[in-house]
């Protein structure tokens, strides 16, 4: 993985509770109250300060069962629940549905998985909950992370998913700045991870149903942040956590989720298709300046490139355009390969088409991910010279595209 942040997530398990992050799991022996069960084993597990919950109530149902989704049906005969509970576990941290660990097992094809224990949900049916799950699940692309089995009893929800070899892409761009950890992410790489993200998005716009998306409050994705966009063991990008805004409690929803946070929320109370738009190119400016966005969902995330702390990505990459300085605003472990600035400059003015104001001006996923597979990393030069200023301000094309945002 690559450099882990500070508040020590991902601290292995122990009993000496010497962590916020440090997680326990066991099994209890059966008595009158907690009768043994076959359909799911009862456990207990320590969580943060101390919290202690039961995993698995007995419940004399199917549905205290290991549930697999399509396509998940494979690691069925890897793994199995017991296979969960007997394993040794660590915290990843809190995201949006509450507290997420992964789970490595011994022996077997499959060493790792993420559990998500799922909160704060909306009072739906068991029926209502698994078909949404379902419907997540048979979202099949190369470039998306789908959940791979769910479990459901009376007092917990659990969902399971692939473990991501190189972390989150907030922790790639951020993690280890200013440390010999730091392994540095090259132009060429921070393409082909926009190009496989626009490719995901643009597969789940594409195959998300009109009744589909209107269950999704007409948003297939909704939280599209760096943090919810995985890196597999050869740096492909994995879109995470889509399809979830029927599934959260509302007030979490609005407090939580990136679509809340769009122009089109603040100014109507309204979100469409078009603000996955909107959050690809947060993403993207984010990507390209190496900083941190005012929107981001990471709560525990350092300063970014070229100065650190949180701007509002969009309003300072189009003073930056305005005041004619625009390759400044390209993060400094980029910026130095000039054969590459020309496919910055493109990815650029695609990320400030994304994040106009007005929804109606920008562009369709399927339009971002044709402009975006035809940018080229073209050169990997490392030329620690300055980039030529006269290059900045001859970019007409930036210039005008982002006046043109500022009077929507």
């Amino acid at each position: 993985m690559y450099q882990k942040d500070s508040t020590e997530k991902g601290t292995p398990v122990s009993t000496s509770f010497e962590s916020e992050s440090t997680v326990e799991i066991h099994h209890r022996e059966p008595d009158d109250h907690h009768p043994k069960i076959e359909t799911a084993a009862a456990v207990e597990v320590e969580v943060e300060k101390g919290e202690k919950l039961v995993v698995g109530t007995p419940v004399r149902s199917e549905k205290g069962k290991l549930v697999f989704l399509q396509g998940g049906e494979e690691e069925e005969a890897r793994f199995q629940l017991t296979d969960l509970l007997q394993a040794s576990a660590e915290g990843l941290g809190k995201g949006t549905f509450g507290n997420t660990y992964r789970a490595k097992m011994e022996g077997g094809s499959i060493s790792s998985v993420v559990v998500k224990r799922l909160r704060d949900l909306r009072p739906l049916t068991s029926d209502e909950l698994t078909k949404q799950l379902h419907f997540i699940g048979d979202q099949k692309h190369s470039n998306l992370l789908p959940p791979l089995a769910y479990y459901i009893s009376q007092d917990e929800k659990l969902l399971v998913s692939r473990f991501a070899e190189n972390g989150n892409l907030f922790n790639r761009i951020h993690g280890g700045r200013g440390t010999k950890d730091r392994i540095p992410f090259r132009w060429s790489a921070r393409l082909t991870v926009a190009q496989g993200v626009a490719r995901g998005m643009a597969y789940l716009h594409r195959n998300t149903t009109t009744k589909a998306a209107a269950e999704s409050g007409g948003i297939p994705h909704g939280n599209l942040t760096s943090t919810n966009v995985l890196l597999d063991e050869n740096e492909r990008a994995l879109v995470a956590d889509y399809g979830f805004i029927p599934l959260l409690a509302v007030p979490i929803a609005h407090q939580a989720m990136i679509c809340y946070r769009s122009p089109e929320y603040q100014n109507s109370k309204k979100v469409s298709r078009k603000t996955d738009v909107w959050s690809y190119g947060g993403l993207l400016l984010e990507l390209l300046t190496g900083r941190v966005s005012t929107y981001s969902a990471e709560k525990n995330g350092g300063g970014g490139g070229g100065g650190g702390g949180r701007v509002d990505l969009w309003n300072w990459v189009y003073r930056a355009v305005r005041e004619e300085w625009t390759c400044e605003v390209l993060d400094a472990e980029i910026g130095v390969q000039r054969n590459g600035v020309p496919g910055m400059l493109k990815l650029l003015q695609l990320a400030m088409r994304c994040c106009e104001k007005s929804p109606e001006k920008r562009p369709e996923m399927a339009e971002v991910l044709k402009e975006v597979e035809g940018i080229k990393a073209v050169g990997e030069s490392e030329d620690e010279e300055d980039l030529s200023m006269e290059q900045s301000l001859e970019d007409e094309s930036i210039s005008t595209t982002t006046t043109s945002a500022n009077g929507g």
